[in-house]
Order: structure tokens, then sequence, then C-alpha cells
């Protein structure tokens, strides 16, 4: 992926988020700082060492984690607000060229005055996203927040892998019938880098 030629050099910036980085940081409606936010682009190492495959998901959670959109269910090990990796997922699903979809809702389950927000970003066989949910501390009304970041589709996985640098996952994931050859990945995604002419 090194030699791709249009790769980028940078995924988004603070003060020029891409279209879904801009939703995300929206959906912390003003309540938290999102100043020190940046991206941690390009990735290296093996991706088990920030994602983690959900066989299963919690109802109890709240969160649907976009069922219904893709095959297999890829999650982060570390999925906290304002996280410059969901940022990075969110601004490389707008590079291959996904379809952003929002929804908002008021008075959501999980707490005094919650607040649910999602970002979710469609390409390939699944796609990108993330559910924000904001509530009131019921003893102190102190604005809380927690998310869920979920990948869908092991294509669309493989393709956010490969463009954010990290290791070729050298293994069959779920809904795949065989283990596709990097180089096909490498193609998908260098073709949707490629600009389209007008």
């Amino acid at each position: 992926m090194k030699n791709a030629p249009y790769r980028p050099t940078t995924l988004w910036l603070h003060e020029a988020p891409s279209p879904s980085v801009a939703k995300y940081i929206d959906a912390h409606r003003g309540e938290f700082n999102t100043d020190w936010i940046e991206s941690g682009y390009p990735y290296v190492g093996p991706a088990a060492s920030c994602f983690r495959r959900l066989t299963k998901i919690n109802p109890c959670e709240v969160y649907d984690r976009f069922e219904g959109q893709g095959i297999g269910c890829w999650t982060l090990k570390r999925d906290k607000i304002l996280n410059e990796l969901t940022a990075d997922l969110l601004a490389a699903g707008d590079f291959l060229k996904g379809k952003i979809k929002t929804d908002s809702v008021s008075g959501a389950p999980g707490g005094i005055g919650a607040e649910s927000s999602k970002v979710w970003v469609s390409f390939l066989d699944g796609g990108v996203g993330v559910e924000v949910l904001l509530c009131e501390h019921e003893r102190t009304n102190r604005v809380q927040g927690t998310q869920r970041t979920t990948i869908r589709g092991p294509k669309a996985y493989r393709a956010l892998l490969e463009l954010l640098g990290f290791d070729w996952t050298n293994r069959k994931l779920e809904g795949e019938v065989k283990k596709p050859d990097r180089a096909e990945i490498l193609q998908l995604v260098e073709h949707a880098l490629t600009p389209t002419e007008h």
C-alpha cells in the first residue's frame, strides 16, 4: 500500500474534518471539549492490538451496533468518547467513497435526559459507524458520554485496515468463504482512492 499513488498523506485535520468526522464531533453537542482530538494516522502493527471481534451483541448495552448492515462485527478494544481511532476509521470510510447516514434521538434509553447519535458510513459489503450516548448523571446532573464503534463486513474491515496501515490479517474472517488475496483488497482500496473524472 505504501506505493499506492493516491494514498492520503493525512486523513483529516481538526480544522478541516472529513464529513463523517464532523458529524462524529457534532454528536458530542458541545458538552465535551473536542479541541484536543486529532488523527493518529498512519497506524502500524497487528489489528489485534486495537480491534476485537464480537460474536454476540449485548442488548443491555443499549447499542444496536448497526445490526443488519453487514456480516461480522468488529469493535475497538478501547472504545471511549472522542476516540482518535474512531475518527480515523470514519474518515477512512469517507476516503473509501462511503455514504454517510446519521440519526439522533432525544430521550433515548440509558439515563436521565439521554440523547443518542449515530454516524454510519456504508461501503463495500458493510461499513463503519459509531453510536454516541450522552446522559445526565442522576445525582450530579453532569453530562456523561459513552460510545460504541462498530465495523461490519469482512471486505470493509480489511479495506479499513489496509488504508490505515495495519498489518495484513492472514486468516479467514467471519463471512468469508475463502481468505481473499491481499492484492484483491489493495485493488479495492486503490480504486476507491483514485479520483473520478467529471
